[in-house]
């Protein structure tokens, strides 16, 4: 049976120390909302216009919705009354599907190969329309668009090592609401007061805290931050580098599932990583 694959990625939006003024201060999830359903576009120096359309919710924060190009494109076609190959100009649209769980952030990108070689490309054009929107433009907020890795084989590196000598993770300024309180959440607070979009903490010691940094590792992935670490691997052994690889945690599902399955399925996934 054919499947489709969806990859997670975390909407981010971030807003300023001190908002413009008269400009109310929502929530992440209302900017995520209004930033959709203004239905961005944007042209690039190529002459093709991607676009977010087709807005479809499942409920008051959960959803969908359509992102894709426009170019025109030279087709090849046969004119019956003439008797004659020849070439029509005409408006291409390739697009994918996004589902979206607007409460964190959460996306699930539909790879479709046709707009894009790998659903990255697809995120970063996200990010470049939802910063086009009147309500980021008018809010002053940052808008990233970043992958959920898989904590997994890194997670399994810092368990199994004899010691832990170094930790270092990304932090971005506040959006996620479930940001853990020891590491993300007040680093973030941080980042917005100094006027940081992003920043890295790094520890070092003969042996840290494996419960601490793990905890901190699933936060980092699940939103949308990376980590990485220095281990003694086993004793005697001498120390080395590892770090959360960028891949995507990645939803497989049926070809015809329906998109509250979908939904489902990434959500699960989105628990198991951030644990």
């Amino acid at each position: 049976m054919a499947t489709r694959e969806y990859y997670l990625y975390r909407a981010k939006f971030i807003k300023p120390a001190q908002l413009p003024l008269l400009v109310e201060n929502i929530s992440s999830m209302e900017l995520f909302l209004n930033s959709i359903h203004d239905k961005p576009d944007y042209a690039l120096p190529s002459g093709s216009e991607w676009h977010i359309g087709n807005v479809k919710m499942f409920d008051n924060f959960t959803g969908s919705f359509a992102v894709g190009r426009t170019t025109k494109t030279t087709f090849e076609k046969f004119d019956v009354e003439a008797g004659d190959f020849v070439d029509e100009l005409d408006d291409s649209g390739p697009y994918t599907v996004v589902i979206f769980d607007a409460n964190i952030g959460l996306l699930g990108i539909s790879k479709k190969s046709k707009l894009a070689p790998h659903p990255s490309s697809i995120a970063r054009r996200i990010k470049d329309l939802l910063l086009t929107t009147n309500t980021a433009i008018d809010s002053g907020i940052d808008v990233r668009v970043d992958v959920i890795p898989d904590p997994e084989d890194f997670l399994e590196k810092l368990r199994g090592a004899y010691s832990i000598r170094k930790f270092k993770a990304t932090f971005t300024g506040p959006n996620p609401v479930d940001a853990d309180e020891l590491f993300q959440k007040p680093l973030s607070v941080y980042a917005q007061n100094i006027g940081a979009i992003s920043g890295t903490l790094e520890v070092t010691g003969d042996a840290l805290n494996e419960e601490v940094a793990e905890s901190v590792a699933k936060s980092t992935a699940a939103t949308g931050n990376t980590a990485s670490a220095r281990i003694i691997p086993s004793l005697g052994v001498k120390a080395k580098n590892i770090k959360m690889k960028g891949d995507a945690v990645v939803v497989t599902v049926d070809e015809d599932a329906p998109n509250s399955q979908v939904l489902e399925q990434m959500q699960v996934e989105y628990r198991r990583v951030r644990g």
